[in-house]
């Protein structure tokens, strides 16, 4: 194949500066690419957070200084994952997507582990807040 041409075989390297088309084609070419890396680091920073203030709420019951230290170096992980999805994706959605899932499952620890309450208005106010992350994740126009 003659490289002057601009185009390459699999086999062959391309000239220098020449892109292959990564286009989508096909079914995939209406759908977006994960960011899987991002979603990762979203879980992390979720869990850590919610183990966080589970260990909070150990040593607030048990005056045990270990899970207050564990519960603050989770935290500091935690918002060292942040700072690094903010490179990859707006603000608003990350801290809303970050914070509403971990407020829905420390309210479900804290009814399940806790005995706290989980009034039906708490419920529905849980509902609202993962509408509300739903929402700011879907996007919109710019």
């Amino acid at each position: 194949m003659d490289r002057g041409q601009g185009s390459w075989a699999l086999t062959d390297r391309p000239p220098v500066g020449a892109k292959p088309d990564l286009a989508p084609t096909g079914w995939r070419k209406g759908v977006q690419s994960v960011d899987w890396l991002l979603w990762g680091m979203l879980v992390a920073a979720a869990a850590c957070e919610f183990v966080g203030d589970l260990a909070f709420k150990w040593w607030a019951e048990t005056d045990r200084w270990p899970a207050l230290a564990a519960g603050l170096a989770l935290y500091a992980l935690a918002l060292i994952l942040f700072a690094h999805m903010l490179r990859r994706a707006e603000l608003a959605v990350i801290f809303a997507l970050w914070v509403g899932v971990a407020a829905v499952l420390v309210a479900v620890a804290g009814w399940l582990f806790f005995d706290e309450a989980l009034s039906p208005r708490h419920i529905c106010g849980l509902i609202l807040v993962v509408g509300g992350v739903l929402l700011l994740q879907s996007g919109g126009a710019k």
